[in-house]
């Protein structure tokens, strides 16, 4: 229900937008659209190998390596595990969240998730070398990764204190 209310949320955010460009009268809808077709052009095509590769990765997971390296009972290695593997997965969400739900499903513990979920989104490295570094220099990195690193540490060990 929560993703259907998102999607109308964004259409009707769309269509707004388009209906103030549009009254503007002076090409701004038709610059609009020509660049949202371009930005369609180039992120489809990525769309769709992350979409294809997040599933075959989510079939190929070995449901007994997960178990024995991630699962409810790995504690606290798993949770470092979990974090190092979130950490180095590339790509965007669709893929990142497809390895998360395909490791559960092959029996990863929820708090390993919850802690390679959370390194993803700090530490994701296609973002952090293309977008962070490129943009806001090394030594600024350097110094969140730093203060970053407890944080999945702590999400994973704090969600083993939960009735999960």
């Amino acid at each position: 229900m929560t993703l259907l209310i998102f999607t109308g949320f964004l259409w009707g955010s769309m269509l707004t937008l388009g209906v103030i460009a549009a009254r503007r009268g002076d090409g701004t809808f038709a610059h609009g659209v020509r660049l949202a077709l371009r930005e369609a052009t180039f992120i489809a095509p990525r769309l769709f190998v992350g979409i294809l590769g997040a599933g075959f990765v989510a079939e190929l997971l070995p449901a007994d390596t997960v178990r024995a390296f991630l699962g409810s009972g790995s504690g606290s290695l798993g949770i470092l595990i979990a974090t190092l593997a979130g950490g180095i997965v590339p790509g965007g969400p669709v893929v990142a969240y497809a390895v998360g739900g395909a490791a559960l499903e092959a029996g990863a513990g929820v708090p390993q998730v919850m802690a390679f979920v959370t390194a993803w989104l700090l530490f994701s490295v296609n973002r952090t070398f293309v977008w962070e570094v490129s943009v806001m220099g090394g030594a600024y990195v350097r110094a969140r990764m730093m203060l970053s690193l407890p944080v999945p540490l702590a999400v994973g060990h704090l969600a083993l204190l939960l009735p999960l």
